[in-house]
Formats: structure tokens, sequence, C-alpha cells
């Protein structure tokens, strides 16, 4: 069926075009599924690891395996014992080129986490080294731990987090090392708010080894009042961890807005730099974007902007019942339009001073059934990925353009797992490679400039891979289909697609009954 109005015009361009931008895909060949793939990690070029879980639900098992050219040289089933002591399985990250697998477990009154290193080639490299631990105290409840990568791949941080109880504060942790495992940061602390009234958005890893922490602020408890919540919204804090001043809070104050979703990064002069979605305070919804430039250890404002979305953006892709509706609600001065339920994916802060931001429409709809003879009642979940906006912030600090990529993802029950895009930066362009429908586009491949799109399809005849190219320093955008599942005999699951700007490659993972197919593209790096 036919879903929502398109709402500007798409610039049309050869299929030949865009593949001279990104490259052809180099395929492996169509292969049994060895288990299902959680994720893929890049190492050196041509080269990747990829996690995977295999047999049942119950009895199954972690296994990991090693790829080089498009082809898998060994693997492994992880076990997870420290010490002859069963371990809880943590996760997977690829340290300095090699695979470190992570461990926790619990006793002597403390919680522990460990990390397992690994050669190139899957074999274990001496035992596991435990990395961070935090007390088991009667007053909090069992925590957890995570890690965190900075973007040029040279620190990485173990993270944790334990809920207090009643009215003991919410406590949590950070250790941040080097690749060579020496210590550059570390710090425990009680969140700084009633639990009630804070919640953790973020932690930061700077490419200079530098840790940040993002907490939400609530007027009124929000755990039992989850609707309500952005209603409430009082500050967000960003904490930075001084070995000198310890705890610093740098408040967010965007003239009394809301801040809905952010990203954040640091760079070598201590300018650290804001960027995301807001909110009008007391009211739902995204009204626009911001960014702040401040100095990290003045907290002076350097640079700040924002950019509201105008009516018709905002509109465009709106059915006519929902249009119509929005109408009636301002003429009697009831309501404003607004977008909603938007997430922050990436911001990219380019070398020259500029930002690119992206983010999608995301949301979960849940249809209840109840069953009049018995009293009981289902529920039916539905998992919409739609619009992406991208925006790009020149280096004088103003916004060149906002625009949308229309799109419209929906599937039932299942979490949306082919739903969703990846995105990649080369050459001056950002490209967003998303599943499609075939009847979007023409014969030739390119998009069909019309009032109405179809939903994503996933099916075998009418499943489409698209890929839009966005120019950086226009917005103007190009679209057609980047292969057809009829095509290639796989679906694409973009979700499992992972970047490599070290190597210029994208990987792409595709999948068919018991059967996958893995392909790169390469692009320009620099």
């Amino acid at each position: 069926m036919k879903q929502r109005l398109s709402f500007f015009l798409i610039f049309l361009f050869s299929y030949s075009f865009l593949h001279g931008q990104l490259n052809d895909i180099n395929w492996g060949e169509l292969q049994r599924k060895k288990g299902t793939v959680k994720y893929l990690m890049p190492a050196d070029s041509n080269e990747f690891y990829a996690l995977r879980w295999t047999g049942g639900t119950i009895f199954g098992h972690y296994q990991l395996t090693h790829n080089i050219g498009l082809v898998t040289k060994e693997s492994i089933n992880l076990k997870s014992v420290v010490d002859k002591r069963i371990a809880t399985f943590e996760g997977v990250r690829v340290i300095n080129g090699k695979p470190m697998v992570f461990l926790s477990d619990k006793f002597d009154d403390q919680h522990h986490f460990y990390m397992q290193p690994y050669t190139k080639d899957l074999e274990p490299d001496g035992e596991p080294i435990i990395l961070a631990a935090y007390q088991l105290e009667r007053k909090r409840k069992t925590g957890f731990f995570d890690v965190r990568l900075s973007s040029n791949g040279k620190f990485f941080a173990v993270v944790w987090s334990a809920e207090g109880k009643k009215e003991t504060r919410d406590l949590y942790g950070f250790k941040v090392f080097d690749t060579d495992l020496n210590v550059v940061q570390e710090g425990e602390y009680p969140v700084p708010f009633d639990p009630e009234l804070s919640e953790i958005k973020e932690h930061y890893i700077s490419n200079s080894g530098d840790y940040f922490l993002c907490i939400t602020e609530y007027i009124y408890g929000i755990h039992n009042n989850f609707f309500k919540k952005d209603l409430e919204y009082k500050a967000l804090h960003i904490f930075h961890i001084n070995e000198e001043l310890g705890l610093e809070d740098y408040q967010l104050n965007l003239d009394g807005k809301r801040v809905v979703a952010m990203a954040l990064t640091v760079d070598s002069n201590d300018v650290f730099s804001v960027t995301g979605v807001y909110g009008e305070r007391g009211s739902p919804g995204v009204n626009g974007i911001f960014y702040r430039q401040a100095n990290l250890n003045t907290s002076e404002v350097l640079k700040e902007g924002f950019e509201k979305f105008d009516e018709d953006f905002i509109k465009q892709d709106w059915p006519e019942s929902a249009q119509r509706r929005i109408n009636r609600r301002q003429r009697k001065q009831i309501e404003e339009p607004y977008l909603h339920n938007y997430r922050m994916r990436d911001a990219i802060f380019l070398d020259d001073g500029s930002i690119v931001g992206t983010m999608e429409q995301y949301y979960v709809y849940v249809r209840n059934s109840p069953d009049m003879r018995s009293g009981s009642s289902s529920s039916v979940y539905y998992y919409y990925y739609n619009d992406i906006v991208i925006y790009k912030i020149n280096p004088e600090g103003t916004f060149d353009w906002v625009e949308k990529v229309p799109k419209y993802q929906v599937s039932v029950n299942d979490g949306g797992p082919y739903s969703g895009y990846e995105s990649v930066l080369s050459d001056g362009k950002a490209y967003f490679i998303f599943n499609d429908d075939v009847r979007n586009y023409d014969s030739t491949g390119l998009y069909i400039d019309r009032e109405e799109i179809y939903a994503a399809n996933f099916g075998k005849r009418k499943n489409a891979l698209a890929i839009t190219e966005v120019d950086l320093v226009s917005g103007k955008q190009k679209r057609s289909v980047l292969f057809k599942r009829e095509e290639t005999k796989t679906l694409g699951v973009p979700k499992l697609f992972k970047v490599n700007y070290d190597s210029g490659e994208l990987i792409i993972y595709t999948i068919s009954r018991n059967k996958e197919k893995v392909g790169t593209m390469t692009f320009n790096s620099n």
C-alpha cells in the first residue's frame, strides 16, 4: 500500500555515476550461515571479525570468526570462564587490530570486569586481564559494565553503573586505557542528582582520552511517569573529569529549550562541540537543530546557533488526515506542528570545522486486541524507521542547509531487523543506504519523483537496497537502486553494515534464509 507524500524534488542521476563515487561491490560467495551474526568488527584493510550466536536459545554459544578477503579463515567458540569460574559474556571489540573478549563475574563482594586478548588468528593471548571492579553493596542493585572506544581508536574506556535503592544515589565509574593498557584516567562517583530526577544519556571518550558523562535532569520523578518526561525536562549536564579540579559540570542551557538528542566531540585545542535536536520546554516533539562550541577549560561559549524547522518542512510528508487535524488545532491556537520521535544518529566534525549531523525518525506503536471471552488481550508491535534528517553547519557557525531523505520502513513483532540505514562520508558527499521498494524507482534504477512513495518491501520480488547521495556543499540529493534482491538472491541488513574509515571500506552483509553473502565497497576516506 502506498504511504505518505514526498516533499521535494529529488535530483536524478545515473546508476554508473553513483558507483563511480563509491566503486562497485566486491561480493564473496553465497554460503551457509554459521550462526546469527550479532555485529561485524573491521580490523585491517580487507579484514574483519564477526561475532555470531550458534545453537539454540538456551544451549547456544557465542562464536568468533575471522575473515580475510571475504573468506572465513578461522573460527572459535568463545568460553565464558575466568579462573575456572563461570563468567558473563560482555562483548568483543577490536583493539590494535586484534579481537578482545570482555567478561565479568561476581565474587568476594565485588563485580569484576576482564579482558581476554586474542591473536589476529584467534589464539588466546595469555590469561584474562582484570580491568575494573566495584564493590557490591546491599544499598545498590547489581549494575553493569560497558566498553566505549574513542573515534580514533587510540583509547578505550570501561564504564560501569549501579542503581541505588531508596534514597541512595546511583553510582558510576570509569577507567580509560590506551591501547598498551596504560591507565590514562579513572574515577568513581555517585550521580550528583536524585535517581528519580536524572537519567544517564551518554558516555564519551575523546581522541585524547578525556572522559565525559552526559546526564539529563528532570523537575519531577520520571520512572513512574515515562510519557511525561519530555514535559518535565530541566537541564542537560555534561560532566568532565578534571584531574586537578575533580568533577566539572557544564550545564547545557539553550535559552530554556529542551535537549532531545545530542552528540559531542572535543578537539586538540580543548574546544568541545555539541550538536543535536531540541524541543520547546513544556511541549513534546522536536522543533529544530542546535549546536554549541565552548572552551573546555573556561566554559566560555565560542559559537552557537539554532535552526528551527519551518512549517512546510515539518508537514510536507504528512498524510492529508494529519495535515487537516493540525490545521484545525492551529486555527484554534491549541497546537503548533512539530516533528516527533527523532533520535540523533551521527555527528561528524570535518577537518575544516564544519559539522554534519544526521538523525532518524524511530518509534514503536503497540496495538492491543482484547479477547472478550477470556478477558485477556494480545499485543502487536509495529516498528517504524522513517525519514532521515541531515544538516550542515559551516565553519563560521551558521547553518548551510537542512534536508530530509524520505524513507518509510515498518515491520511487525520483530524489532525491525532489516530497517534503518548505514551512512558513509566520502569526497564531499554523504551516502545513505537502506532497504526500499523497487516500485519507487524506474526501470533503470532511478528514483521516481511523485507525490506518494511505497513503504519498504523486504520480499523477494519488490525489495531493493537503495542509496542516496547528498552533496555536502548544496544539500542536493541523488538517489537510485544499489541492487535488487532478485539480482543478488539476498536481502541487505543495513544494521549490520560496518564502515572502516581507516581502510576506506564499507562491509555489506546480506542473507537469504539459512545462507549469507558478504560484500565490500571501497571509497575515498580522506
